[in-house]
């Protein structure tokens, strides 16, 4: 838990860097980010489980784990998120694969 736990921390120091530097651009997204996850029809760890699978196939490692985190604390499921890591490989191919295979680890480590 403690790998996926600091890199979680270092992504978010590093973002509230970010939003200190260029508060206005920040707030704007961090607006457009609580638009998207709002919950609707679509649940909202579906929404994070779609983003994560989305930075597994464009293999952003930070992405991974930011958007894993928040799919637990929305409630995504083991089965659930290994089901959308799949839909991701389809997308992304053998390098898709072993950023899911990162994927997979952090949900592990961060629900654990």
């Amino acid at each position: 838990m403690a790998e996926a736990k600091a890199a979680l921390d270092q992504i978010n120091a590093r973002l509230a860097g970010l939003f200190k530097a260029e508060r206005q651009t920040m707030t704007a997204f961090k607006g457009l980010t609580d638009a998207a996850i709002r919950r609707g029809v679509v649940d909202p760890a579906i929404k994070e489980m779609t983003a994560m699978a989305i930075a597994v196939a464009k293999g952003c490692d930070d992405c991974i784990v930011y958007h894993t985190a928040a799919a637990l604390k929305h409630g995504a499921g083991r089965e659930a998120f290994a089901e959308m890591l799949a839909v991701a490989v389809e997308m992304a191919g053998g390098p898709g694969a072993v950023y899911a295979a990162k994927a997979l680890q952090a949900y592990d480590q961060l629900a654990g």
